[in-house]
């Protein structure tokens, strides 16, 4: 009774055509079942939207065998690649007997009445013993940007897969020339509509949505919302103008298609733009493609002649990111595309008033003070808003681009006491302070991301603390210590470092790390990091994993340290084994990133422990204290989509195994940001800067007379000045904390520009006050091996066991 034709396709079909598609009978199409696109209507189209073409038609023939042409490439993505640069307008023509070239106009993103859109069922394309039926196709001027594969919704063991399977794994193979100029590939059955690009594995295809809809909505009601909102005339001609993008650098092509709160952000910057707003936030969960969200806005914001002619400045605060960014903006075809590598560069760009996209990162903002520029039609794209933005560094590029307009971009943004990223990005006029929001578990949901669960560990052991005591008291004798340099050894030898260091716990925690890692991941074609508390602990857990490798003819895994050197206190041979040049970073990134190479393990405590894009890390083995955003950041980077293409597993989710107890932590950084959070309380800045200026004269007062120089000179006159009186050096340590906290809340200000002097002098002055550690740290460099090593040899039969408790961090859990 429920039949595919007269169940989904019927209805799909008439829902379209109510929604400005017009419904051409396949039969009725002027084209032969060999014909990839409808001639006629191209001709027209060009006709209609080319003046030049129209005061001579004869110039059409010299058009379509181009096209044709174009639609036959030797491989599929290139011709793809191809007939959407015509489709754009991307393309020129030398006409014959003229000395110049014509842009060609297939479709009309401007006027979009100007086009035409029909709808068709049951299109039959191929040759004879090769042809093949498309459910549903959708053309635009002739030409065929979206097919559409419908299944039957009343069979369980059927669903939108297999539509997407048959077009992925028998008509693109087969007939590939037919979809050179496909837009969009899709499948229902009626309860779930995905979608995606030609070539890109069924199981990864997307769902479209709104971020106005509950995250949970789902079945039908999802599959018309989809139908509503992407399948309509003006989204598809958007997708096509602004939205298409082929990726392709040294190791993959591949071509992208957006999801829908990318497209919704981008259109949210534009609009903002074109309104005249100076500032938004944009808070999307980690993974979810703010790179291309922030190409995809400049797109929309440059192509709109109205708006003038912007430098669109794409700002980011890691130096590896920026080939990346290149290539996607570049994959995009951004226009005028530059990356400023030094402040004089970027000086020059912005005072030439150079329209385009300028890349570049957050520390050109650091080689001097000072406008670059009093545009404002400049505007600021800031990546991980979250970082950088809240001290010196953001103040010196609000400085620089004192009329700029600044929009954020962050997975996490922070609302403490001390800073609030929606108070810097956010505009008070838009809902919760965030221009778009995108949510973990509407991510999670959408299967944007995966879930991320997480194994807790118990490290046990058992602590001699009578022998342990004895020990103590016997160095403590032998060295002549004195109670108080006791009690500082046995609190530093108490610290987690300590514990984390001992021999015994190393050897356990690596050896479940390998086992796990050999039974759970490897297994599936996925990789791993190993988070260590610190540096030193990074070196002696790749000791102990090679080692354990070595041993085992099983574990066919290596594994690569990935961690800061050149510290004056590194050891002499951490440099040469463990330093890396840029490039050498990026070898390293690239091999684990592909499957068929290693390093199988990293090995890390700070580097590429946050804003690492890495889909084949399956696995986080965390073995160090973290909270708050970073270890939301640290969490998700396992929470990447990834199909293994050696062993063809789907990661379903990602995997944290939590060594050093984080529960409560995760929890914590679980829990949604606060846009009205302590740090968007009003501040009354001349206020301060008059109750500054005040305490600052205080503290002053008493070295009247005393150049304030810098010189050894000037220090030793105010030293003299705290030091001859009782009570002097409390007061004035008590005016500078206070002088200091207000400096702290609105610094950097240029209000604040002409006491920085007196306020560094200022500040030289009370470090000069403060007790050193350096006592400390000679009784630690003396006595700390040996303190070390007294609990090390009282924490014994050290295991590791895996806890029956596992947290998953999916919607449901994130929602509660």
């Amino acid at each position: 009774m429920f039949s595919e034709a007269k169940t989904v396709q019927d209805w799909l079909v008439t829902k379209l055509a109510g929604q400005g598609w017009t419904e051409v009978d396949a039969n009725a199409l002027d084209r032969d079942v060999t014909d990839v696109f409808i001639e006629s209507e191209v001709v027209a189209a060009l006709i209609r939207l080319n003046s030049e073409i129209a005061a001579d038609e004869l110039l059409v023939d010299e058009v379509v065998p181009q096209l044709r042409i174009a639609a036959m490439a030797d491989d599929l993505l290139t011709a793809n690649e191809r007939m959407t640069s015509w489709l754009k307008g991307h393309k020129t023509i030398r006409y014959t007997g003229t000395d110049r070239y014509s842009g060609v106009s297939l479709v009309d993103f401007e006027d979009l009445d100007s086009n035409t859109y029909w709808v068709s069922r049951e299109v039959t394309y191929g040759p004879v013993g090769n042809k093949h039926r498309f459910d549903v196709v959708l053309w635009v001027n002739g030409f065929p940007l979206v097919v559409i594969e419908t299944k039957t919704p009343v069979k369980a063991s059927v669903s939108w897969l297999n539509g997407a399977m048959d077009i992925a794994n028998t008509y693109v193979p087969r007939v590939p020339e037919f979809f050179s100029p496909n837009l969009m590939l899709a499948a229902t059955e009626g309860k779930e509509f995905h979608y995606g690009a030609i070539l890109s594995e069924p199981s990864g295809w997307q769902m479209w949505g709104s971020t106005e809809d509950p995250y949970d909505l789902d079945g039908m009601a999802r599959v018309v919302r989809t139908v509503e909102l992407l399948l309509t005339p003006p989204m598809i001609t958007e997708l096509l103008g602004s939205f298409t993008y082929f990726h392709s650098d040294e190791s993959a092509r591949f071509k992208i298609l957006p999801r829908y709160p990318q497209v919704e952000a981008a259109r949210a910057i534009y609009r903002k733009v074109k309104t005249g707003g100076t500032k938004g936030l944009i808070w999307h969960f980690q993974g979810t493609g703010k790179t291309l969200l922030m190409a995809f806005a400049a797109n929309l914001i440059l192509e709109d002649h109205e708006i003038g002619d912007p430098t669109i400045l794409i700002v980011l605060d890691r130096i590896d990111l920026v080939g990346q960014t290149m290539r996607q903006f570049q994959g995009l075809g951004a226009p005028n595309l530059m990356e400023a590598t030094t402040r004089t560069e970027l000086h020059e760009a912005l005072t030439t008033e150079r329209t385009g996209v300028i890349v570049t990162t957050i520390f050109r903002f650091t080689e001097g003070h000072g406008a670059l520029t009093q545009r404002d039609n400049v505007i600021v794209l800031v990546d991980e808003a979250h970082r950088t933005q809240e001290g010196d560094l953001g103040g010196y590029m609000r400085e620089a681009l004192p009329n700029a307009r600044f929009f954020g971009l962050t997975g996490t943004p922070i609302s403490d006491k001390d800073r609030n990223t929606f108070e810097l990005f956010g505009d008070p006029q838009d809902p919760g302070h965030a221009l778009s929001e995108y949510s973990m578990e509407r991510s999670i949901h959408d299967g944007a991301s995966v879930p991320v669960h997480v194994e807790p560990r118990l490290v046990n052991w058992h602590l001699d603390t009578e022998t342990m005591d004895a020990e103590f008291d016997a160095l403590v004798e032998a060295e002549g210590l004195s109670e108080d340099e006791r009690d500082k050894l046995v609190r530093r030898a108490g610290q987690a470092r300590t514990i984390v260091r001992n021999p015994d716990r190393i050897a356990a925690v690596c050896a479940d790390i390998l086992e796990h890692f050999a039974s759970k991941v490897a297994p599936l074609g996925l990789k791993a990091q190993v988070v260590a508390f610190d540096r030193e602990l990074v070196v002696a857990y790749e000791a102990e994993l090679n080692r354990l490798i070595a041993a085992n003819p099983d574990y066919d895994f290596t594994t690569k340290v990935v961690m800061t050197t050149g510290s004056k206190d590194d050891p002499a041979e951490w440099k040469s084994t463990y330093g890396m040049s840029r490039p050498e970073l990026d070898q390293a990134v690239k091999e684990f990133k592909t499957a068929e190479t290693g390093p199988h393990l990293l090995i890390v405590t700070a580097k590429l422990l946050t804003g690492f894009d890495a889909p084949i890390e399956g696995a986080m083995y965390l073995d160090k204290p973290l909270s708050r955003h970073t270890l939301f950041q640290a969490i998700t980077r396992t929470n990447r989509r990834y199909k293994s293409p050696v062993t063809g597993h789907d990661k379903r989710y990602g995997l944290i195994v939590d060594y050093i107890g984080l529960g409560s932590a995760i929890a914590v950084a679980l829990r949604k940001a606060d846009p009205e959070g302590p740090g968007t309380r009003p501040v009354d800045i001349d206020g301060l800067i008059t109750e500054f200026s005040g305490r600052k004269a205080a503290a002053l007062a008493r070295f009247a007379g005393i150049e304030r120089d810098g010189s050894y000179e000037s220090l030793f006159e105010a030293r003299q000045v705290l030091t001859k009186d009782e009570g002097e050096l409390d007061e004035f340590a008590r005016q500078f904390i206070g002088l200091q906290a207000i400096w702290e809340v609105i610094s950097p200000h240029e209000d604040l520009e002409p006491h920085e002097s007196d306020y560094l002098w200022l500040a030289g002055i009370y470090e000069t006050t403060r007790p050193t550690s350096t006592s400390d740290a000679l009784l630690w460099a003396r006595l700390g091996a040996k303190t070390q090593a007294i609990v090390h040899r009282n924490m014994r039969d050290v295991t590791v066991k895996g806890q029956p408790e596992q947290v998953v961090i999916d919607a449901e859990s994130i929602e509660y």
